[in-house]
């Protein structure tokens, strides 16, 4: 009855050196944000042709799953707004820095945006930017975001547009995920040792059998009552 309870009583805070910034996040993250999904920064760390209608399909793919806080979403809600067409890069540039970023409304998203000025040409180009991706998790979160981590690296590597995926609960979830598949290993190669070793010691097949048995309930037998007895399994 107890096996079919275990549950995780690990706090990701443990995880990491007391001093860490990162404990000070996650702190203040679970007292105030805990019911919300995690923030992830989503930061492309090159130029890119952002007028590109193929282009702004890949961004759209990318952030496909997720609630979007991104200025280019507000920028092209602006452009059908003011019915002004930015197809091309001196049109978009030119709106974006002297229009759209000047209007109260969102002067905020000026952060989020870093130009350039090309000396040569005297024109300004856009060497990198970002958006926020809010994941679309349920009550599951801490496994829900570990997936959502393992879909998200492999693009950062293999896509054609350089980017960075980034969340502080990251740090935490890449050493939970490291610290519970090791003491799991390692349990598990220690019982089918001590299976192997009484297998030739014990000569009886019969002794052999209630040998293991024994084994089997003795983990058993362990894991019930350490839940029982409300012992959360802590990584």
């Amino acid at each position: 009855m107890g096996c079919l309870q275990i549950s995780d009583g690990s706090n990701i805070v443990n995880l990491l050196a007391s001093n860490s910034p990162s404990v000070s996040y996650a702190l203040t993250q679970q007292k105030y944000f805990s019911n919300y999904s995690p923030v992830i920064g989503f930061y492309i760390y090159e130029p890119i042709e952002y007028w590109n209608s193929t282009v702004q399909e890949h961004l759209k793919t990318l952030s496909h799953g997720f609630n979007k806080i991104s200025w280019m979403d507000n920028f092209f809600h602006y452009l059908r707004v003011v019915n002004v067409s930015a197809s091309t890069k001196s049109d978009f540039i030119t709106i974006l820095k002297g229009s759209f970023l000047r209007s109260p409304e969102y002067q905020h998203f000026t952060e989020d945006i870093i130009f350039s000025r090309n000396r040569e040409t005297d024109e300004y180009d856009i060497i990198a930017s970002r958006m926020y991706l809010v994941a679309r998790t349920t009550e599951k979160k801490r496994e829900e975001v570990v997936e959502l981590l393992e879909k998200l690296r492999p693009l950062m590597l293999i896509n054609s547009i350089k980017f960075i995926a980034f969340n502080p609960t990251f740090v935490f979830m890449d050493r939970y995920s490291s610290s519970v598949i090791s003491p799991i290993l390692t349990s598990g190669f220690s019982v089918l040792t001590i299976l192997i070793l009484t297998f030739f010691l014990v000569i009886n097949p019969l002794g052999n059998f209630w040998l293991i048995l024994t084994v089997t309930s003795v983990e058993l037998g362990v894991l019930g009552l350490m839940t029982l007895w409300n012992v959360g399994m802590d990584s």
